[in-house]
């Protein structure tokens, strides 16, 4: 499929562990919900940490789309909730529906924007502040500085969305040392307008893992 976004072309799979989402590269965009290998990847890890936080979610924003693996997890987890996502590429719209069972769930928009036109101009698009008890960013493929410009602007501006005491999270895949302390440095910065940050690192895979980040003014552990 040729993707709008930075990855040129993208395709879908099935490999004996699963339904997956791949680059030209061969790098893994998404996977399908019963994926072998999605109980240690960041998908998996992230739906068993939200738990710890907070009992119920019922409304969600997630920016990034992918094959909807962490939009189905949230279904599954949560009935009835509510779900927007924010994805700049149209094409992974028609992945996620025809590979993903993407059209089953009734609660789920897909608003095909970018992400920081989208947190600037949010009332074009409904009346999101204060509506949302989880907003997850997973839209960037790594952490450097060119990608997350502006980046305290933009999640400063993105906590309107939440209502009190939401979670806000960020997936980010940390490439070489370097990186790693600015993504470090991002971490720290994040206490500037939420009281309480945590962090999760997941493995290590190729040279490189992610870290999901959780931040709120009050997180129940």
């Amino acid at each position: 499929f040729p993707s709008h976004d930075k990855y040129g072309f993208i395709k879908v799979v099935d490999s004996p562990s699963g339904r997956e989402v791949l680059t030209t590269s061969g790098a893994m965009l998404s996977c399908s919900e019963n994926h072998k290998l999605l109980p240690d990847a960041y998908w998996g890890i992230f739906l068993k940490n939200i738990k710890k936080y907070r009992d119920n979610y019922k409304r969600a924003l997630i920016f990034g789309l992918g094959g909807g693996v962490i939009q189905n997890l949230l279904f599954k987890a949560y009935p009835g909730i509510e779900i927007v996502t924010i994805e700049y590429d149209p094409v992974m719209n028609d992945i996620y529906k025809y590979f993903f069972s993407g059209d089953k769930y009734e609660n789920h928009k897909i608003l095909n924007v970018d992400a920081k036109s989208f947190v600037k101009n949010s009332h074009k698009f409904g009346d999101y502040e204060e509506y949302f008890d989880l907003v997850f960013v997973d839209t960037f493929s790594s952490f450097t500085t060119k990608e997350y410009d502006n980046f305290n602007n933009f999640y400063k501006d993105t906590k309107k969305f939440l209502k009190p005491n939401g979670m806000f999270a960020v997936n980010m895949i940390v490439w070489q040392d370097p990186t790693f302390n600015e993504s470090l440095k991002y971490i720290s910065s994040l206490s500037s307008f939420y009281k309480n940050t945590e962090l999760t690192f997941v493995g290590s895979i190729a040279g490189n893992s992610n870290i999901l980040t959780y931040s709120s003014d009050k997180i129940n552990l």
